[in-house]
């Protein structure tokens, strides 16, 4: 074979190749193409009716909008959302009933109050209101909400750091403002009295709210103390303790609420423990030979018992141990304690006011009370700024607490003389606000005075309110209710609407 045939068939083998792989090159193309008008079938999307009917939801809200006559906005739908998540979460943050009787909701107070010959006719109520928001207010009137029921709210993190300083500061209040005390008219109502449920302790000697539960204790000279619930209404009969052949001339809760002391002219008195329904019958030690008068220290470590002659004598609560035994001038009539329980204060029948200091043993100090002849009773403000004195003269001066220490004539801050006969019993509440003043020489003879305004209330007690003799006053913990020990069976109760919970 030449040379030139071979280069020929040489030639011919190239474009044969060629053509080969031109074709093998386009074969996948062709079965992927094929692949593919296959695959559709499978990856089709269902589309909904409404959209193949209506269209999407924006073309149909604005077809909508414009058949009647208005331009639709999208951003309303947004703020329906958005309302609609707000009223959701303040749906979520209101507590659910644990379950609900739908025939709570059907019981009306007609079907449930009926008049009786205690509660007389109850023209007051209305009988077709719901018995389940009757019973709602009436426990929010007297009772607030406990601290466990209610809901804890998340601090909000996001507050400003100038909104924290004011809230230290304390200038600026967050909060709503408590509906104030006004100075002229008092808001009060007389309920059901507070031994409503026996009167059976004869001639009420004393009269104490317990500490911390709904409870109050009556005491008189039957011999017989009771404690009574305290609601204003019915104010029913818990326990009661009857101690043979010893008339109850002053008793007193201690501070802790667990036990009770009974004091009188004999010489002896009984410490009774309040849980465990048990008395202990105590004798006094040393020289003293009653305990007709006597207060309980803050801290509830210490009594102090007035004696004879001027004497003050300083015992132990828990042992009955005689610590020290003070003198003073004239006879023991009042005596109070400072809220520390390092000083007492006492008055006598002259017109010194004496400070007894416990770590030193002496008196520390005394003041002549300014305008008095005979003492009668003194009283010191929880807050620790007034001291309250009262004179046979029925005259009650108001001091300044750490102004009397700067000289032994000092001035009152205000004068109150009210009342015609001698003062025998002075009270504060709890917030210093209300000054109680009585006498036990004529009847209703009672006086409420106003704080920082040191005026009295011309409308308390009321015409019609018969309040008799009052021997001894006492406010409740939170001063909602008012309690007087009066010379006849009865404990009149008012309820001081200013003034929420017990």
């Amino acid at each position: 074979m030449s040379s030139d045939e071979s280069s020929d068939g040489l030639e011919e083998l190239k474009e044969l190749m060629a053509v080969y792989a031109k074709n093998g090159n386009h074969k996948p193309a062709a079965r992927e193409n094929r692949k593919k008008a296959a695959a559709p079938e499978s990856s089709y999307v269902e589309v909904p009716m409404e959209k193949v009917i209506f269209g999407d939801k924006q073309k149909f809200l604005s077809n909508l909008a414009k058949s009647v006559g208005k331009k639709w906005n999208p951003s309303d739908d947004e703020d329906a959302a958005g309302s609609k998540n707000d009223a959701e979460q303040s749906n979520a943050g209101k507590r659910k009933a644990a379950w609900t009787d739908s025939d709570d909701e059907d019981v009306q107070l007609g079907d449930v109050k009926r008049p009786t010959r205690h509660t007389g006719p109850l023209t007051h109520l209305r009988k077709d209101k719901s018995y389940k928001e009757y019973l709602t207010a009436r426990f929010q009137r007297n009772l607030n909400q406990p601290k466990w029921a209610e809901k804890q709210q998340k601090d909000d993190s996001g507050s400003s750091s100038d909104e924290e300083l004011l809230k230290t500061v304390g200038f600026i209040d967050h909060k709503a403002k408590r509906r104030e005390l006004r100075p002229k008219t008092l808001n009060f109502k007389r309920v059901k009295d507070l031994n409503r449920a026996t009167y059976c302790e004869g001639f009420v000697t004393s009269v104490q709210f317990h500490p911390s539960s709904t409870a109050a204790l009556v005491a008189g000279e039957n011999s017989l103390a009771t404690i009574y619930t305290v609601d204003g209404q019915k104010n029913e009969k818990l326990h009661s303790m009857r101690f043979k052949n010893y008339p109850l001339l002053c008793s007193r809760i201690a501070p802790c609420g667990t036990k009770a002391f009974f004091g009188s002219v004999r010489s002896h008195f009984y410490a009774y423990d309040l849980l465990e329904a048990k008395e202990t019958k105590l004798f006094l030690p040393g020289d003293i030979r009653s305990m007709h008068r006597f207060e309980v220290s803050p801290c509830g470590k210490y009594i102090a018992v007035a004696g004879k002659f001027g004497a003050v004598h300083l015992l132990t609560a828990n042992t009955n141990e005689l610590l020290h035994s003070f003198k003073q001038e004239g006879a023991v009539r009042g005596l109070a304690w400072t809220a520390d329980s390092k000083r007492v204060l006492c008055c006598g029948s002259s017109c010194n006011v004496n400070i007894l200091s416990l770590r030193q043993n002496i008196i520390e100090h005394y003041f002549i009370d300014d305008g008095c002849i005979n003492g009668q009773c003194v009283q010191l403000a929880p807050n620790q700024r007034l001291l309250a004195t009262g004179s046979n003269e029925g005259v009650v001066n108001v001091y300044d607490y750490e102004s009397v220490f700067a000289s032994k004539t000092p001035m009152p801050e205000k004068r109150f003389m009210n009342l015609r006969t001698a003062i025998t019993d002075l009270q504060f509440n709890h917030s210093s606000e209300l000054l109680a003043l009585s006498s036990n020489l004529a009847p209703n003879a009672v006086k409420l005075a106003h704080f920082p305004s040191a005026t009295v209330y011309s409308n308390f007690p009321d015409q019609n309110d018969n309040v008799a003799i009052v021997n001894t006053m006492a406010f409740s913990p939170h001063s909602s209710f008012l309690a007087f020990a009066t010379k006849g069976k009865r404990v009149p109760l008012f309820r001081l609407k200013y003034f929420k919970g017990y």
